[in-house]
């Protein structure tokens, strides 16, 4: 494992889990600056009227505040001013001190909040990453083959649905359009960007903002719109993909053979899709037909990248193969209809 990999894995995780509840103190303090500020003008109260010190005052101003009722003047020697003041500072204290609370409480019981702010701080330290950045449910799918590939990523989504279905730690809930997002992403010291918007405008706009933060981060920007394409590569993109126009081609392509298996990236080439025939017949490499190319083997569960036009194909192998859609009937009725 190399530096890299080593700081991403195993230092930030375990230093995130140290910074993360000052991470979340950061989200309350003014509802604890309130809540301070109410049981000071209690204290202050009972420090003009009551002659208390102010240990005692401010212990005073608490149980008002909470409503607890350990302490209470009495009544009867209390000044009108007193009864007023006391009287507007319970009522709006105690709602006051209810609303801070919940919100309290419910700030530091999420585990959204939590894992939020543990994201958030991985994002601005890691080195070398990948961030996907969107709200398209084809995040999920990216995030599961970059889990798979042993890649480093921190996800940024405003999409609950998609924040709840990812790793916690990894995912950062908020606008992707917003510059701070962005930053705690770690955009400065990413390897690449991945934005996957349902609006395309709001894609372009991310796009022109990460070359504004990191104009040498390659971005890979997947879009609904095909004829967008200059636009976004004029905004900066390395790689546009036009998702809607891969699936009809595949689909179309699928109308014609029944062994698509995938397809070459349709900006910097024709309807080139990769086929996978499974061999009934023993043929040569050499009586395929010259459309198609032969790309790999598959022999007893192990592919086969080395061979010649005189190879031979044996039964209960798979051929690989590189071609138009239109030339694979010609191969299927080589390698798998019966002569």
């Amino acid at each position: 494992m190399d530096k890299g990999k080593i700081w991403n894995r195993i230092v930030i995780p375990i230093l995130e889990n140290l910074v993360a509840p000052y991470s979340v103190f950061k989200r309350i303090y003014i509802q604890i600056m309130l809540l301070i500020v109410a049981v000071l003008i209690n204290a202050i109260v009972f420090v003009n009227y009551q002659h208390l010190d102010w240990i005692s005052a401010i212990y005073a101003g608490v149980n008002v505040v909470t409503t607890v009722g350990l302490y209470s003047p009495n009544i009867y020697q209390m000044t009108s001013t007193e009864k007023i003041i006391l009287t507007l500072t319970i009522i709006l204290a105690v709602g006051l001190y209810t609303s801070i609370i919940q919100s309290i409480v419910a700030t530091l019981i999420s585990r959204v909040t939590w894992n939020d702010a543990k994201a958030r701080w991985r994002g601005r330290h890691m080195k070398g990453h990948t961030i996907l950045i969107g709200n398209g449910t084809e995040i999920l799918s990216a995030v599961r083959r970059l889990n798979r590939l042993g890649v480093d990523y921190i996800v940024l989504t405003s999409s609950k649905d998609i924040a709840n279905n990812i790793r916690g730690d990894a995912v950062i809930l908020g606008d992707p359009k917003d510059d701070n997002n962005l930053i705690s992403a770690g955009v400065n010291y990413a390897k690449n960007a991945i934005v996957i918007m349902e609006n395309d405008m709001e894609a372009l706009l991310i796009t022109l903002k990460l070359q504004k933060l990191n104009p040498p981060l390659k971005v890979i920007v997947a879009i609904r719109d095909y004829s967008l394409t200059d636009l976004f590569k004029t905004a900066g993109a390395d790689l546009v993909i036009p998702r809607e126009d891969i699936i009809g081609r595949i689909a179309a392509s699928a109308a014609l053979s029944t062994n698509i298996a995938g397809l070459i990236f349709p900006e910097r080439t024709g309807d080139m899709i990769i086929g996978i025939f499974e061999v009934k017949k023993a043929k040569k490499i050499s009586d395929l037909p010259s459309e198609v190319v032969p790309l790999a083997i598959i022999r007893n569960n192990k592919i086969d990248p080395y061979f010649n036009k005189d190879t031979e194909l044996k039964p209960r192998d798979q051929l690989i193969i590189l071609g138009n859609p239109s030339t694979f009937q010609k191969v299927r009725e080589l390698l798998e209809l019966p002569d």
